[in-house]
């Protein structure tokens, strides 16, 4: 039995969609089919085996159109393997340390709870100055957040790698 994939993500400025660009490539080169689609182009989840969903962090909020999507698939999201992650902390360190332990909003516990996903898992983001607006640069600024890119790939792709191995059993 083929295993397709499906990676979506919900990204404002393009950093978490090129983790999830990352997370796809590395199930393809174990061997997966993989679609990796932002969220508001996912259509039917009936054709996949899996998937692996994240969102940006803003706030210590993920993006609407990931909420909406994971409420309005709650029910086909439980019957399938799914993992999730958050791309969003900024900074050197310690991911967990970061983000005081966070792995998805306080608010939506119940509903990833109802998913169970088999893992979830947060990720060191990156911003990009030019790409933001003026009330992003004064949030910024008022709350003094690193700038940079501060993603560790190879905590990524590790991530990925155990996805795929459970995938294959």
């Amino acid at each position: 039995m083929e295993i397709k994939v499906l990676v979506a993500y919900a990204s404002k400025h393009g950093m978490t969609a090129e983790i999830a660009n990352k997370i796809g490539e590395t199930l393809k080169q174990s061997g997966l089919k993989v679609d990796v689609l932002p969220i508001k182009r996912v259509k039917k989840l009936e054709t996949y085996s899996a998937a692996v969903l994240g969102s940006a962090v803003y706030i210590a909020m993920w993006r609407k159109d990931m909420v909406k999507f994971l409420q309005k698939n709650e029910k086909l999201l439980s019957e399938l393997p799914v993992w999730i992650f958050s791309s969003g902390p900024v900074g050197e360190g310690d991911v967990v340390e970061l983000s005081q332990g966070w792995r998805f909003p306080e608010a939506l516990r119940p509903l990833v709870e109802s998913i169970k996903p088999r893992e979830t898992a947060i990720f060191r983001g990156a911003i990009d100055i030019k790409k933001m607006g003026f009330l992003e640069k004064w949030v910024l600024k008022n709350v003094k957040a690193p700038t940079g890119d501060f993603r560790d790939w190879e905590s990524i792709e590790k991530w990925a790698t155990g996805i795929a191995e459970a995938l294959k059993k």
